[in-house]
C-alpha cells in the first residue's frame, strides 16, 4: 500500500492525541491523518481544521465512532481508558480495523480473552511509554539468560520543579494517575504470577546520581508479567513508578489512610495540583541473572532521562513525545509488515532492534 493510500485515524484530541497527530503530520510521510473528538474544533486549534472531525453525541453509544472508524487503515485510541471497549468492540471489531491504544487499564484485555476468539483484527493495547517501550526494553534485556533472576522496570513522569509537599506537578491525565494509584499491580514472584496492591513495595533508588523513591502502581507492566510467568523461569519481575522522595508518604495518606473515593481523588489531582509543561521522564530498566557462559552475576541496564523537546518546529513535553513516539513506532512497524497482520499482539513480542530502526523509535536511543 502506498503512503498516500494510508488513512490513519486518531480518536481523542487531548494532549497525547494531539501530539500523535502533530508528529505524524510533521514527519511528512504522506499519510492521510484524521483526528476526532467530542469537542468542537475551537477547542483544538493547533490541529488543521480539515483534519478534524467532531463526533456527535449519538442516540446509541454503540454506534458513536462508526462513521469515523469504518474507512480508516488503522485506529489509534487516545481517549480516556473508560472508552476503550466501546471504541474497540462496537467499531474497530465490527469493521475489522487494526487497533492501537495507550491504556494502562486491563479491562479490554479481559474482554478480548474472555469473549473473543483468536480470529480478531490486529489489536495492540498498552502502547506508549509504560506499558509500551519500557516493556519492549525489559524483554530485550532479559533475553538469553540461562538463569534470569530479576527484571525491574522503573518509570517516572515528573515535574522538574514543584512547590508542594507532594513534590509533584501534573504533566498528564489526572484520571490515569489516580487509576494507577488504586488498581491491582501485576508482578512475578519466584516465577509465579501474582497481583499486589498499588502504593506497596516502597523502595529508594539512585539513577544517574540522583535519589528517588519508587512503589507499585497498576498497569505499567502491560502483559509482560503474564508472559514471563508463562516461561517458567523462576524470576522476579515488577513495575514501579518513580517519584521524588517524600511523594509516597502523602499519596499513601490520601489513598489508604483517608480512603477518599476515586471521584474526589480524581477531582483533586485534576483541579488542585498545579499543571506543568516543564517536565522530565525517567526510563530505567534492569535485568540480572546468569547466562550459560557466565560464572559471575550479570546486570544489564537501560537508563535515559527525557526532557521537553522541539520536533519539526513544535514543542513537546517529555511525557507527550515519549508516549506518542511509542505508539507511532508500532504503527510504523505494522505498516512496514514487521508485525502480524491480525490477532492480539503483545508489546514484548516486538524486537527492540526493529523499534530503534523506526523514525519514531530513534528518540529512545541511549546515545
Amino acid at each position: 500500500m502506498e503512503n498516500q493510500e494510508i488513512h490513519i485515524g486518531i480518536v481523542g484530541a487531548g494532549n497525547i492525541g494531539t501530539a500523535i497527530y502533530s508528529l505524524l503530520v510533521g514527519e511528512g510521510s504522506g499519510y492521510k491523518v484524521s483526528i476526532a473528538d467530542l469537542d468542537s474544533y475551537q477547542a483544538h486549534t493547533s490541529i488543521n481544521e480539515s483534519h478534524y472531525i467532531k463526533i456527535e453525541t449519538p442516540v446509541s453509544y454503540e454506534t458513536q465512532f462508526d462513521e469515523f472508524v469504518k474507512d480508516k487503515t488503522l485506529i489509534i485510541n487516545a481517549l480516556p481508558f473508560t472508552q476503550n471497549i466501546n471504541l474497540y468492540q462496537a467499531s474497530c471489531l465490527e469493521y475489522k480495523i487494526p487497533y492501537f491504544d495507550l491504556s494502562e487499564d486491563d479491562a479490554l484485555d479481559d474482554y478480548i480473552h474472555n469473549y473473543l476468539t483468536p480470529a480478531i483484527p490486529f489489536t495492540m493495547p498498552h502502547c506508549g511509554l509504560a506499558p509500551g517501550i519500557s516493556t519492549v526494553i525489559a524483554n530485550h534485556l532479559s533475553k538469553d539468560f540461562s538463569d534470569l533472576q530479576n527484571v525491574k522496570i522503573r518509570v517516572g513522569a515528573l515535574s522538574q520543579d514543584a512547590t508542594n509537599k507532594l513534590k509533584y506537578h501534573t504533566s498528564w491525565s489526572g484520571d490515569g494517575l489516580v487509576n494507577e494509584y488504586i488498581g491491582k499491580c501485576q508482578i512475578v514472584r519466584n516465577g509465579l504470577y501474582e497481583e499486589t496492591d498499588a502504593l506497596t513495595g516502597y523502595e529508594t533508588l539512585m539513577v544517574d546520581g540522583r535519589d528517588y523513591e519508587a512503589f507499585h502502581t497498576s498497569g505499567g507492566i502491560g502483559t509482560f508479567a503474564q508472559t514471563v510467568a508463562e516461561r517458567n523461569e523462576g524470576a522476579n519481575i515488577d513495575y514501579k513508578t518513580i517519584r521524588r522522595v517524600g511523594h509516597h508518604q502523602y499519596v499513601d495518606f490520601l489513598f489508604n489512610d483517608l480512603k477518599l473515593p476515586q471521584d474526589i481523588l480524581t477531582d483533586m489531582f485534576k483541579k488542585y495540583i498545579p499543571k506543568t509543561r516543564k517536565d522530565e521522564v525517567i526510563l530505567y530498566v534492569i535485568a540480572n541473572g546468569y547466562t550459560s557462559n557466565d560464572i559471575q552475576y550479570q546486570t544489564r541496564t537501560y537508563s535515559k532521562l527525557f526532557r521537553p523537546k522541539t520536533i519539526h518546529g513544535r514543542g513537546y513535553t517529555a511525557i507527550e513525545y515519549t508516549t506518542a513516539c511509542g505508539v507511532l513506532a508500532m504503527v510504523e512497524l505494522l505498516l512496514d509488515g514487521k508485525l502480524p497482520h491480525a490477532g492480539y499482539v503483545r508489546q514484548e513480542s516486538v524486537s527492540w532492534k526493529d523499534i530503534l530502526g523506526t523514525k519514531f523509535g530513534r528518540f529512545y536511543r541511549e546515545v
